[in-house]
């Protein structure tokens, strides 16, 4: 933890960076890693810095006091697959197979504290069809009088077992364009007054600029991992994505002893260019930046640019979905 930090003062000595740290695991907010974030919290406090955290939710009780003396430094993103029932058999406790209440009783301290939380909700066919049951339960709790609470859905993309004797519900899992469009039908962000999101690749924000004649930041890349993120992992390796953090073929470099980027494994994520892959003929791509690397390695094994999400079906939709609420 040590070196990390010193890497990280090095690098932003002249304090351009984003002044913000990102805990992520596995789960780092385990009961037993307690003095362990203290110190990491501490050490980044005293440099000046905020955290972002990725947490599953569960142990966040053995810590609701040291949130709330660094509750404006904090900010969550804790994943509910569901409801109570979905959620409970996807994401079991090994101690307690209802994580759901415990979890959900994690995120109200929170929100009463003031700590930002968003709500990702990993969504399949089955769990979209559900999806207004767990609104319900959501307006229940009363979160979305918090103006730090957000919720959105996230495309679960890995196969999962769907259970249901509705024979109404499709067995295929979504395409991108084909979550985003059903999510749209339903009317979830209307129901919740605009405090639902769904994971759209910016296209709702660059549509709703456009057409308010705003700038329009335009992408050359998908993401900060083929820009600027530097993730250390316990065993002193270096990754540019978290999706692959474990994975030692897709590591940048290494931090102990000293930090050094591998100029291979470096120049597959920080220098991937759209330039030399077929995106660059495609009339998308200062949207999409080229698509998500991590994906474009689990489809063809293969770290490049191109495989770009459904990215122009999921364009085109938005716009008839922009035209049509404007004429109407």
């Amino acid at each position: 933890m040590d070196k990390a930090y010193e890497i990280i003062k090095d690098k932003d000595k002249d304090r351009t960076g984003k002044r913000s740290i990102h805990l992520y695991g596995g789960e780092p907010f385990l009961a037993e890693n307690y003095e362990v974030l203290e110190y990491i919290v501490q050490k980044g406090k005293d440099l000046g810095y905020m955290f972002s955290v990725t947490s599953n939710g569960y142990d966040l009780d053995n810590y609701l006091d040291f949130l709330k003396e660094n509750s404006k430094i904090f900010s969550f993103q804790i994943t509910i697959d569901g409801v109570e029932d979905i959620h409970n058999k996807r994401k079991p406790h090994y101690k307690n197979k209802d994580s759901f209440a415990k979890i959900a009783s994690n995120v109200d301290s929170l929100l009463k504290i003031g700590i930002p939380i968003s709500i990702r909700i990993n969504t399949d066919p089955y769990s979209m069809e559900r999806i207004d049951e767990l609104l319900s339960y959501f307006k229940e709790k009363d979160w979305f009088q918090y103006k730090n609470f957000k919720p959105y859905c996230a495309l679960l993309r890995k196969d999962v077992p769907i259970n249901s004797t509705k024979e109404n519900i499709s067995k295929e899992m979504f395409t991108q364009s084909e979550f985003y469009r059903t999510f749209c039908e339903k009317d979830l962000s209307e129901k919740c007054e605009g405090h639902f999101m769904c994971q759209d690749f910016e296209v709702q924000s660059v549509l709703n600029r456009l057409l308010l004649g705003k700038h329009v930041r335009h992408r050359s890349c998908f993401c900060g991992a083929q820009t600027s993120n530097i993730i250390f992992d316990p065993l002193g390796d270096i990754y540019s994505c978290w999706d692959v953090v474990g994975q030692k073929e897709q590591r940048v470099g290494r931090y102990m002893p000293d930090f050094v980027l591998e100029n291979g494994a470096a120049d597959r994520w920080f220098n991937s260019r759209v330039s030399e892959q077929k995106c660059v003929n495609c009339k998308y791509v200062f949207f999409c930046g080229g698509g998500c690397l991590a994906n474009a390695y689990r489809v063809t094994g293969k770290v490049k640019s191109g495989e770009c999400n459904d990215y122009p079906r999921l364009f085109g939709y938005g716009i008839r979905q922009l035209y049509n609420k404007k004429r109407d």
